[in-house]
């Protein structure tokens, strides 16, 4: 069955790229507009390796930024989130901040940190500290206060408390931010690269667009989708062995 599934997936593949090659070529749509899969074929032969270098600096780039944005807002939400005052205080100024466009601020972490990686990972950590930290605030407000009040009674410290309790109850809420918080950083970084970069897919982007290379654009443009994907793929793996956990907990209480 997956065989079949697999074959049917590469033929529709093979037809659909057959078909837009055929389009290219008629002189229907512009090379300049739509490069052929052959274009994007020959650009990974005759540069692949620059872009695959360039693939691994934007993959530093974005892991850094995930593990500063997923460490600052999970520890920030699990603090902000067990206050209610502060919670009620802060949350409204953090929703206010992310609903601005967060790109106008790049000039300045430019200026700041320069037009290098590091300008890179703080923007996609900024960018995707913020879901990350409202929804873990939400997740432990939601938590219902009887399970504090059982805690305290047996006295459990705080720090037991939140790896016992307060962690583990809010981790639904804390995944579905971290899912939107890792797009974002991987956005942001790809974004910021093509802005003003040194390296990068980003830059390879933006370099061969000035120059009207498309197929080199489409194959940089194909890495990063690859690249989102994968992040994608890792963050649903990550939610269902979560999902299988807290099953597994819940059946041994």
């Amino acid at each position: 069955m997956r065989r079949r599934a697999l074959v049917k997936s590469l033929t529709v593949a093979a037809a659909i790229a057959a078909a837009w090659e055929a389009v290219v070529r008629s002189g229907l749509v512009s090379r300049i507009i739509l490069a052929a899969p052959s274009d994007i074929v020959q650009a990974a032969a005759s540069d692949g390796g620059v872009f695959l270098r360039a693939f691994a600096t934007t993959l530093a780039e974005i892991g850094a930024a995930i593990v500063i944005a997923w460490t600052l807002g999970i520890v920030t939400g699990l603090i902000v989130g067990s206050s209610r005052r502060l919670a009620a205080a802060t949350a409204p100024v953090l929703s206010s901040i992310f609903a601005v466009p967060l790109i106008v601020l790049y000039p300045l972490l430019m200026a700041w940190l320069g037009i290098g990686s590091l300008s890179k990972v703080a923007f996609g950590a900024f960018s995707g500290f913020f879901p990350i930290v409202l929804n873990t605030i939400d997740g432990v407000r939601a938590i219902e206060p009887r399970y504090l009040a059982l805690a305290r009674s047996i006295g459990a410290t705080r720090l037991q408390t939140h790896a016992r309790i307060v962690f583990p109850l809010a981790l639904p809420a804390m995944v579905s931010g971290l899912r939107v918080g890792t797009g974002l950083v991987v956005i942001g970084v790809l974004v910021t690269e093509m802005l003003a970069s040194l390296g990068g897919v980003g830059f390879l982007i933006s370099y061969h667009r000035t120059l009207f290379d498309t197929g080199h654009v489409y194959f940089g443009m194909l890495l990063a989708l690859l690249l989102a994907v994968a992040v994608n793929i890792g963050l649903t793996r990550l939610d269902r062995r979560i999902g299988r956990w807290q099953r597994r907990e819940q059946a041994q209480e």
